[in-house]
């Protein structure tokens, strides 16, 4: 799937997003106010999304697309105003991105995504795929 945008975030914009960890336990998916997506620079279609959930752990990173050292996993859920009728394209995007920290003090934290691949639900989905029950088991697909 070649390689995916990239947004170097600084000390600041990289720390303003841990805050929004600050009282999850590590790697729990957790949905987020809208409101604080502000604070996250880089997503997509902010104008189109519905709900932003949000994992992570700077004391416990992963390994996740093939990259090393990631602390922040987000999954943004978009209405899709122009879905493809002739493929039968349903109302849902979902997006996937992931932050890594790395060893360079002006800009320690990098932001990469969206990916179609890596959200707790499907990239393409209806209404009948948001069961809170899914959302909350922890479990992978």
């Amino acid at each position: 799937m070649g390689q995916k945008n990239r947004k170097p975030l600084n000390k600041e914009q990289g720390e303003r997003v841990l805050q929004l960890l600050k009282s999850v336990p590590e790697w729990a998916p957790t949905e987020i106010p809208l409101k604080e997506m502000s604070s996250i620079p880089g997503l997509v279609r902010s104008e189109d999304t519905f709900s932003l959930w949000i994992s992570g752990s700077s004391s416990n990173p992963q390994l996740a697309h093939a990259l090393r050292n990631i602390i922040v996993g987000i999954d943004q859920l978009v209405h899709e105003t122009k879905p493809k009728l002739d493929k039968n394209e349903p109302a849902g995007n979902a997006y996937h991105y992931v932050i890594q920290k790395i060893d360079y003090e002006e800009y320690p934290y990098i932001l990469y995504g969206p990916f179609v691949e890596g959200t707790r639900i499907p990239h393409w989905f209806d209404d009948s795929d948001l069961d809170d029950a899914y959302w909350n088991t922890g479990e992978d697909e």
